[in-house]
């Protein structure tokens, strides 16, 4: 499966559920999370990766800094990874 595959998949389940999946852009910092989930006082930076991908460094570090400051974030790299997480939003 393709980065773009699971990025539209994941965008459509969220929605779905009446959510936000916002495509996250911030110009001169790289290995920002792609995409900030906003569902029922809930927001989520999320990391997504083809099924072969890996996390950069960069990217890590990006995800530690979010967690340190008390964000919740995600990796997701498959549709299964996809469904864990929408259920974890309607809970």
């Amino acid at each position: 499966m393709t980065e773009k595959q699971i990025e539209q998949k994941l965008k459509e389940e969220v929605e779905k559920l009446g959510g936000l999946c916002w495509k996250f852009v911030s110009p001169g910092n790289i290995g920002v999370p792609d995409r900030l989930v906003i569902h029922e006082g809930k927001v989520i930076f999320v990391e997504l990766k083809a099924s072969n991908g890996k996390v950069r460094p960069t990217q890590r570090l990006r995800l530690r800094q979010l967690k340190r400051r008390g964000m919740k974030v995600a990796v997701i790299s498959s549709y299964k990874e996809i469904d864990e997480f929408i259920e974890k939003l309607r809970r």
